[in-house]
C-alpha cells in the first residue's frame, strides 16, 4: 500500500536539429499538480502509491485512525470507552469509504446567467460507497514492558497509543470520465471520502482518474499528414508517422513549408493540446511545443524549409484519449479528451497559417 501524496510532473523540454538561418526554443510546458487534502489524524492510503487509477479497476486501500480521536468522535454512542464501541456491530458498520466525483463546467446563457453571459453548473457524477472493515486482530494496544535490574522491583505494564486499523476495496466503475484538474469551469474532480456516522465531519484525499484508452490495431502504423496553403500561395505541410502513442513517449512532427513568391516568415509553432470538452465548455493544456523563429531583418526569405520537433508526453498522471459520449452514475455529462497538435506560421507581413493535424491516440493498452 502506499500513501497518495502530493506529485508534480516533470517539465520536460523537446529537441530537434535546428533548420538554417533561424532558432528554434522549447515553449513553456504545463504541470500537472496534486495536492493531499488527508488530516494529520486519519491516514488514508491506497494500492496505486500516486493516486491514479484506471475506470473499471479495483480500488483497495487501508485506513489508520488513532483511538483518541474515535473517543472524541463517538460521545453520540452510548459505550464506557471507544473500545468497546469498537465491538459492537453499529460502530463497525458505522466508517465509511467513498468515491466521489463532481464535474463543473459553464453552459450558455439562460435566466441564471453570470455578467458573461454563462452559468456554471456543478454536476456530481459518482458516488460508490463501502464499509471499512476493520481488523480486529489489531484492536489490541500495543504493550511495553519496563524491566527493572533490581530482583526486588516489580515489571510495569504500560498501553502504548493505540491506532485502529482498517481495509477497503471499492469497484471503480467503468463509465466514468478522466479526472481534469482545473481552477475553473470545466473540471472533473474526484476524491475518497471517510466518514463516521457520529460525526459531520469527512476526512479525503485526491485522486486521479483515466480510462486505459483505445487497443491499438494493425492499421495504427498509418501516418498523420495535412496541409493548407494561404492566400500568398506558402503552403505549409506537416505529418506524424503513427496514430498511438504512450505516456512517456516523444512524438516526432515533420514540418515544412514552400514560399514561391519568398514572402517573409516570421516564425513557426508546433504544439501538443490535450483539449478537454465538457458539453460546450473547452479546456486547453498545452502538453509541450517548440518554436522557430527567423532574422527576417538580416536574412532572405527561403524559398523551402525543413524542419523537426520532438514532442515530450507527460510519463505519469497522463489521461488517456477519450471519445465523446453521456458518462457517470449518479447524473451523465457528455464528456470527451483528445489530444491535437497545432502548427502556426506568421508572416512578418500577411496572413499568419493556422494547421491542426487529425487528433493522435493516447493509449494505456499494449
Amino acid at each position: 500500500m502506499g500513501n497518495t501524496t502530493n506529485t508534480d510532473s516533470p517539465r520536460l523540454s523537446s529537441s530537434s536539429p535546428s533548420p538554417q538561418s533561424s532558432s528554434s526554443s522549447p515553449l513553456p510546458r504545463s504541470s500537472i499538480h496534486r495536492q493531499d487534502s488527508a488530516t494529520k489524524e486519519i491516514h488514508i492510503s491506497t494500492n496505486h502509491v500516486d493516486g491514479f487509477h484506471y475506470t473499471g479497476e479495483l480500488l483497495s486501500g487501508t485506513v489508520r485512525i488513532p483511538r483518541s480521536f474515535l473517543h472524541r468522535h463517538l460521545t453520540s454512542i452510548k459505550h464506557r470507552t471507544p473500545a468497546e464501541a469498537l465491538h459492537k456491530r453499529s460502530l463497525r458498520s458505522a466508517i465509511m469509504i467513498e468515491l466521489v466525483g463532481d464535474a463543473t463546467y459553464s453552459a450558455e446563457i439562460d435566466t441564471a446567467a453570470d455578467s458573461d453571459g454563462h452559468v456554471v453548473h456543478k454536476v456530481n457524477l459518482c458516488r460508490e460507497r463501502c464499509i471499512v472493515t476493520i481488523n480486529q486482530n489489531r484492536l489490541a494496544s500495543e504493550t511495553l514492558v519496563h524491566s527493572s535490574s533490581s530482583p526486588d522491583s516489580i515489571s510495569t505494564s504500560i498501553n502504548a497509543p493505540a491506532i485502529i486499523h482498517g481495509t477497503f476495496q471499492i469497484q471503480i466503475p467503468d463509465d466514468l470520465p478522466p479526472s481534469l484538474a482545473n481552477e475553473h469551469s470545466p473540471s472533473v474532480v474526484y476524491s475518497l471520502e471517510l466518514s463516521i456516522s457520529s460525526s459531520r465531519s469527512r476526512y479525503q484525499i485526491p485522486l486521479v482518474l483515466s480510462s486505459k484508452g483505445s487497443i491499438p490495431h494493425p492499421m495504427t502504423g498509418i501516418e498523420l499528414h495535412n496541409s493548407i496553403v494561404n492566400r500568398n500561395n506558402i503552403h505549409l505541410r506537416a505529418s506524424v508517422a503513427k496514430i498511438f502513442y504512450r505516456p512517456g513517449e516523444q512524438i516526432p512532427v515533420r514540418i515544412n513549408y514552400s514560399n514561391p513568391q519568398k514572402r517573409s516568415v516570421r516564425s513557426i509553432t508546433v504544439r501538443l493540446v490535450q483539449i478537454y470538452h465538457i458539453h460546450n465548455d473547452q479546456n486547453h493544456l498545452q502538453i509541450d511545443g517548440k518554436e522557430w523563429t527567423f532574422d527576417t531583418l538580416t536574412t532572405l526569405p527561403q524559398r523551402e524549409w525543413i524542419g523537426e520537433a520532438s514532442l515530450q508526453l507527460f510519463d505519469r498522471q497522463l489521461q488517456a484519449s477519450y471519445p465523446s459520449h453521456y458518462v457517470g452514475t449518479t447524473q451523465t455529462i457528455e464528456c470527451a479528451l483528445h489530444y491535437a497538435i497545432v502548427i502556426e506560421l506568421t508572416e512578418r507581413k500577411g496572413d499568419d497559417v493556422q494547421l491542426t493535424l487529425s487528433p493522435i491516440q493516447i493509449t494505456y493498452q499494449v
